[in-house]
């Protein structure tokens, strides 16, 4: 899936008021709450995924069962779809 649309969008993103560590809404300069993007699914990262060391999470190809591989090349193809954007700094 591959969201384009502003609709697209809403079934995997919501806009809603930034919270504070202590759960508060955020109020900006303006007097207004701050807005924020939230997934519709339930993903997040705590302290303990950034302590995982990254070799956990690399795999060598040979490594990856017959089926594996063929996910692997499917993503590897539809990651090559994605247009390229270039970013610098001023």
């Amino acid at each position: 899936m591959r969201p384009i649309t502003s609709n697209e969008w809403k079934n995997i993103v919501y806009r809603g008021p930034k919270k504070d560590e202590h759960n508060r809404v955020v109020i900006g300069l303006d007097g207004n709450s701050v807005e924020e993007d939230y997934a519709q699914f339930h993903f997040y990262w705590n302290l303990g995924h950034y302590l995982i060391p990254s070799q956990d999470f690399t795999f060598k190809r040979m490594a990856l069962t017959p089926d594996e591989v063929v996910d692997y090349d499917r993503l590897v193809a539809f990651v090559g779809t994605f247009p390229a954007n270039l970013w610098e700094d001023s």
